[in-house]
């Protein structure tokens, strides 16, 4: 250093009033010839040679009190044992003239690391390197926290946390960095804190090989003795800040990814579901009972490929039919939910092969147990409570089976699927229902009539508040159950649901003239359909005999509302009474043999269309009533007929023909039909299949289908809500902790909570997550997620036993540690806190 800013540096700090003596003690004496010729503003020089020490103390502490000194040793310093003037030394400033020494001192580390850092000296020749370690702000410095720090600056982490510097080393190319990191004489020192925090230890140690060794001790706490023995080397010691350290990477959104990656490579590389399956396929050839080891495929998630052997376990089961089949008392479907809940990893990736695995299951298990009565208004009970979930199960399971970009291997499930919903189910429903329904339909079902719908429901509105009527072109009565959820859980809305019985055909012409005021409907032969004379067949005219019973009543098209702002909304439905809002979804679709197979996904985009206008309404405009209701419902079935499933008839007697309907001027005598006298249909006759099967009749379009008599295509949907726009008081549910024991003695624990109440329209559900703490905050275990979304009166059907492990390192009994329970979208929120005393015996390795 040149001689000067020595100078210079001596003169800045004796200009401190509090500064007396400096001692300098120069390790290799060069600058023992220059000293003397320092200029020092307000300090005298003092040599220190070797033998003046005591001479030294008495002219410092005796003779000269009142000057300052600087006291310069051409030698290094001595241990504090050996130096006289040690007590001076530590009460007084010291100078350095090494990079190193001046570096440690402007950071505020102490001298005695001085060897340490001196180690690095190629790290503290670089100005930019200095500046990125005086940014990470370390507050507490030793030999760990300095060597965390030095490497984090090398591999471009912001933060002094070797956590965090392992992450980016794993998760990204790091043969730039690992070749840094050696240039700088720290490679050592990552893999020694490698050591220390994971305990990896390798000969030949390298990122890959602790790549593999992190997720297979995280997958072995899963997979027990299922891991198969020739990847149990891998297994780390210290696997509770492994499963912590992987846990966290696999739940964070910024690395969900680059973990997915790492995953894979590790799994191709020394092929570990493979090996599982092998494992797995020897004991089954030996006929050994797989459930545990089912069990613990089943509660792992650490490789993507380890789903592929539940689902086809699963799949096996369901094309075996047995549908008894367990993993621990978990169903089929209870496996599914589980592999898609928001705790395992890869449940988004096998997202819709689990949904159709899991209703595949419901809808065969419904069917299995399924008994249709003779009595038919036991038969609508039925259908209102229960019945009805066969068709959603089915629908929902080619929804997810749609989705799925590989459906090969869920041939044999579809395959069966629709055999036992179009050959049992509705073959056993249908033709019972059609036997008992007879052309009396009220007194037969005890349903109110479409016909009188205008009548039951609207009448004791006319002239008075605006009612919003919404009529879903063939929106079944499975789809308004949907409907029905998603209203319950909008803390503006009060549903209820009732039924009506359709009239036949079940036809668009016919349900939209049913459900429009009049004193009598009319249909011809040829079904050319008036309400009091007038037509009703298009929307102009609807709105006309809307308008006769009052000038404030409007026909509006469903699209012409669902985009329009508030102002236009105000604009159009301004002074009206009754609204009838006509929605086409579903029956546009279906009714196009082009995109009838899309029919579900419009179900699904109809039932989220009608919630949106809903809401729209509410919020804009003053529309404190709905009805929502369908003019038909009906059939599909995902297979194309064969020639054998269709009906034949005797063509001369038929005025009008339909895949589902004829008109007929007499009644058929045939057992495979009904013939039906409807008192708008004047001379003729409703003649529908007596099964789920079509007539033969030209023209494509054979899935989807409507016209006809079975409960799928006229038991129509009225939902009657009533709707407040104010701010409607709501709140979330609570889940707090039920296991009384507030002591952990395991580093794997387990506690057991509940939801305190359902939730409802004023209840909302909540997303949680569960984790232990120091009492400075500090995580000591990876988050546990909590759904809090039951809706079951039952308390014991809203508990969670949640896993939680903890990471090994020293607790100290006495310290207090804390449960918390946070709000998942802000964990800042602090919803539950329980304070918590550790006293565990060994934390390495302990609970495994």
């Amino acid at each position: 250093m040149d001689l000067q800013n020595i100078q210079d540096q001596l003169n800045t700090e004796f200009s401190k009033e509090e500064t007396r003596i400096i001692f300098w003690f120069d390790d290799k004496g060069e600058y023992e010839d220059e000293v003397s010729e320092l200029q020092l503003d307000n300090a005298k020089l003092h040599i220190l040679d070797g033998t003046n020490w005591f001479y030294s103390k008495w002219l410092l502490n005796e003779s000269d009190t009142d000057s300052k000194y600087l006291v310069y040793a051409p030698f290094p310093k001595p241990s504090d044992a050996e130096n006289p003037l040690a007590d001076m030394c530590h009460y007084s400033a010291a100078y350095y003239t090494d990079r190193v020494s001046q570096m440690s001192q402007e950071l505020g580390i102490d001298n005695r690391f001085k060897e340490h850092l001196s180690q690095y000296s190629n790290f503290w020749k670089n100005k930019e390197r200095i500046k990125r370690f005086k940014e990470l702000g370390i507050d507490h410095f030793n030999v760990e926290t300095i060597d965390i720090g030095l490497i984090a600056v090398v591999t471009e982490v912001k933060t002094p946390n070797f956590e965090e510097i392992t992450r980016k080393l794993l998760l990204n190319e790091n043969e730039v960095y690992m070749k840094v990191l050696e240039d700088q004489g720290l490679l050592g020192k990552f893999w020694e804190l490698c050591e220390k925090y994971f305990g990896y230890q390798s000969e030949n140690p390298n990122m890959d090989d602790l790549a593999a060794c992190m997720l297979l001790t995280y997958a072995s706490v899963a997979l027990k003795d299922t891991l198969p023995t020739v990847l149990k080397s891998y297994v780390l010691k210290k696997k509770n800040d492994v499963v912590v350290f992987v846990r966290n990477l696999m739940d964070n959104v910024l690395y969900q990814d680059a973990y997915d990656v790492l995953s894979e490579k590790v799994d191709k590389t020394l092929r570990v579901v493979s090996k599982i399956r092998e494992d797995l396929k020897k004991d089954a050839d030996k006929s050994k009972d797989q459930s545990v080891q089912l069990l613990d495929i089943a509660n792992c998630d650490a490789f993507r490929e380890l789903d592929s052997i539940l689902i086809d376990w699963a799949l096996d089961q369901l094309n075996d039919e047995i549908l008894d089949a367990q993993i621990d008392g978990m169903n089929l479907a209870k496996i599914a939910e589980q592999r898609i809940a928001k705790s395992c990893h890869f449940g988004t990736v096998y997202k819709y092969e689990y949904q159709a695995i899991k209703y595949a299951y419901q809808m065969m298990k419904a069917i299995s147990v399924l008994e249709v009565t003779n009595d038919i208004k036991t038969m609508v009970t039925d259908y209102q409570n229960q019945t009805y979930l066969i068709d959603s199960y089915y629908r929902w399971f080619y929804s997810a089976y749609d989705c799925i970009d590989d459906s090969e291997k869920f041939f044999r499930v579809r395959e069966r699927i629709e055999n036992m919903y179009s050959f049992t189910y509705l073959q056993k429903v249908t033709p019972k229902w059609n036997q008992e329904l007879t052309d009396n339909l009220i007194a037969d079902t005890g349903l109110k009539r479409q016909e009188d719908f205008y009548r039951n429901y609207l009448k004791p509105y006319e002239g008075k508040n605006r009612v919003i009527v919404i009529i879903s072109d063939a929106f079944r009565y499975e789809c308004a159950k949907e409907l029905m959820e998603h209203l319950e859980m909008d803390e503006k809305c009060t549903p209820k649901l009732g039924c009506m019985i359709s009239s036949l055909p079940s036809i668009t012409p016919v349900g939209m003239a049913s459900l429009l005021p009049h004193e009598e409907m009319k249909v011809d032969e040829k079904l050319n359909v008036t309400v009091d004379g007038q037509t009703c067949g298009d929307l102009i005219s609807r709105d006309k005999i809307l308008k006769l019973q009052n000038e404030n009543n409007v026909a509006l098209a469903f699209d012409d509302l669902i985009n329009a702002n508030q102002s236009r909304l105000r604009e159009i439905l301004q002074g009206k009474n009754i609204v009838y809002i006509y929605h086409n979804q579903i029956d546009a679709r279906g009714d196009k043999p082009a995109s009838e197979n899309e029919v579900f996904r419009a179900c699904k985009e109809g039932i989220e269309e009608i919630h949106r206008l809903v809401h729209r309404l509410t919020m804009y405009l003053s529309a404190p009533k709905f009805f929502i209701t369908a003019d038909h419902g009906f059939l599909y079935k995902r297979d194309k007929l064969q020639e054998y499933d269709k009906v034949s008839y005797d063509k001369e007697i038929c005025t009008c023909k339909n895949k589902r309907f004829l008109i007929t001027k007499q009644r058929m005598a045939d057992p495979g039909m009904r013939s039906r006298a409807m008192s708008y249909l004047k001379n003729s006759y409703v003649t529908t299949p007596i099964g789920a099967d079509i007539f033969k009749v030209a023209g494509g379009g054979q899935n989807y289908v409507h016209g006809g008599s079975s409960m799928q295509e006229m038991l129509i949907p009225v939902i009657e809500l009533t709707t407040n726009a104010k701010f409607v008081a709501y709140d979330y549910v609570d889940v707090i902790l039920t296991s009384v024991n507030r002591k952990v003695t395991n580093l794997i624990t387990y506690f057991d909570f509940i939801q305190t109440e359902k939730v409802t329209d004023t209840m909302k559900a909540r997303s949680l997550v569960a984790y232990f703490t120091r009492e400075n905050g500090e995580k000591i275990s990876f988050d546990v997620p909590i759904v809090a979304n039951s809706r079951d009166d039952a308390p014991e059907k809203r508990t969670f036993h949640e896993k939680f492990t903890l990471k090994s390192r020293e607790y100290k009994y006495g310290d207090k540690y804390y449960l918390v329970l946070a709000d998942a979208n802000n964990e800042k929120n602090i919803l539950q806190r329980y304070e918590f005393m550790i006293d565990i015996a060994f934390v390495d390795d302990f609970g495994f």
